[in-house]
């Protein structure tokens, strides 16, 4: 009785065994963490530089003398906005942006040269881009300010200068690059139109020179670095069984 005890007993043990080692392995399985992924919300600020060209047409508002100048120069200043990206890849924000501009131009037309310069510009933009992973392409558009120094002299006469600051508006586009987590890079093109504005040169002179109506327009090519706060979105845990 006692040998028939240990033999079942022991076979026991054995097919237990046996149906353990058929059985699928429980082991973990592991976890990737992915990269995080990169996003546009955030406040941020930067600095830019590049150059600037113009196109100014002057008129003679009581003789019709007509002129033309091609101002040219540079441009830097400072910048800082705020990006809300959504629905996903698209991204909304608002920008202001401020600075020094430096056109000059000048033009002599029967013994009168004409001057002009500007010294600031900014801009309050909206914009609108489209994100594709650490690229953002955006358009961006809204109300620019400047200002227009205007200055007449002539051979034996006094020369005179007024400055007009101007308010008008602004379209253009570019592309951002965020190279790190916070560090953007970018390009863009900006036109600019300023309204016409009438010098009164004629009262000032005492009919020495007339008075002079101006429309300008103004074109830039700029690069600018940026600094994004916050860091990226932590994308979500992937696990493989």
């Amino acid at each position: 009785m006692r040998n028939l005890l240990l033999s079942s007993v022991a076979f026991t043990v054995l097919a237990g065994s046996a149906v353990a080692a058929d059985l699928p392995s429980t082991k973990s399985a592991p976890v990737f963490t992915p990269a995080p992924v990169f996003s546009w919300t955030g406040v941020y600020v930067g600095v830019y530089g590049g150059g600037a060209f113009g196109d100014g047409k002057s008129t003679a508002v009581n003789f019709g003398l007509k002129t033309s100048a091609s101002p040219n120069g540079g441009t830097a200043g400072g910048l800082v906005g705020y990006n809300y990206q959504f629905s996903p890849n698209f991204v909304i924000g608002l920008e202001g942006e401020g600075g020094w501009q430096g056109l000059e131009s000048s033009t002599t037309i029967f013994g009168v040269t004409t001057k002009s310069s500007t010294d600031y510009a900014a801009r309050i933009r909206g914009r609108l881009g489209y994100a594709l992973g650490n690229a953002l392409i955006f358009v961006a558009g809204g109300a620019s300010f400047s200002d227009l120094k205007l200055s007449v002299s002539s051979p034996g006469a006094n020369s005179y200068a007024i400055t007009k600051d101007s308010v008008g508006w602004t379209i253009g586009g570019g592309v951002d690059y965020a190279f790190t987590p916070n560090w953007i890079a970018r390009v863009e093109y900006l036109y600019d139109e300023v309204p016409s504005a009438t010098y009164g040169f004629l009262a000032a002179s005492g009919l020495t020179y007339d008075d002079v109506r101006v429309k300008s327009s103004e074109s830039t090519v700029r690069a600018a670095i940026i600094y994004k706060f916050g860091l990226p979105e932590a994308a979500p845990l992937v696990a493989k069984y």
